[in-house]
């Protein structure tokens, strides 16, 4: 009876400490993706040379140190989200020169709850860029891409830098 009574108890706890596993698969908040572009033929890619990317508001510094595109956070407790973008160019006598240019991006947040164990993620909509907040050191030009203007996913690029 004993042996019944110490495998009852164990079964019970075995089965109350059971939870369901609560891994997030799930898409999450998605990045703003960028592709840089040639200026005289815009159907072309071009890289960016010593890319650095600051963000207002949030820690860190984006760095690749030569790319044709990039995925970069977008704040998700404000409507704008302020970007600094800086190139490095090597001049012939080995001294360096640095390019600046900002941009603001802004949105609509739409939190779309996701699941227990995912939360919440947010989606921008009606995504704009003024044009008064683009200064034009090294950028030429600024697109979005989606017609309808909104950043839901990270299948493809969201903005078009032409330079």
């Amino acid at each position: 009876m004993k042996k019944h009574i110490t495998f009852f108890i164990i079964l019970i706890v075995l089965f109350t400490a059971c939870e369901r596993d609560d891994i997030c698969i799930d898409p999450i908040t998605p990045k703003l993706i960028i592709r840089f572009y040639d200026k005289n033929d815009p159907s072309e890619f071009k890289k960016a040379l010593k890319l650095k990317i600051q963000i207002e508001g949030i820690d860190g510094d984006y760095q690749n140190e030569t790319t044709d595109s990039i995925a970069i956070p977008i704040k998700t407790t404000e409507d704008i989200t302020k970007y600094t973008l800086t190139i490095t160019e090597i001049l012939d006598d080995e001294t360096t020169v640095e390019h600046v240019d900002t941009f603001d991006l802004t949105y609509t947040r739409i939190d779309e709850f996701i699941s227990r164990s995912c939360g919440y993620k947010t989606l921008f909509h009606n995504t704009e860029i003024p044009i008064a907040s683009v200064t034009n050191n090294w950028i030429n030009s600024i697109e979005i891409i989606d017609d309808e203007q909104n950043i839901l996913n990270e299948i493809s690029a969201h903005v078009k830098i032409f330079h």
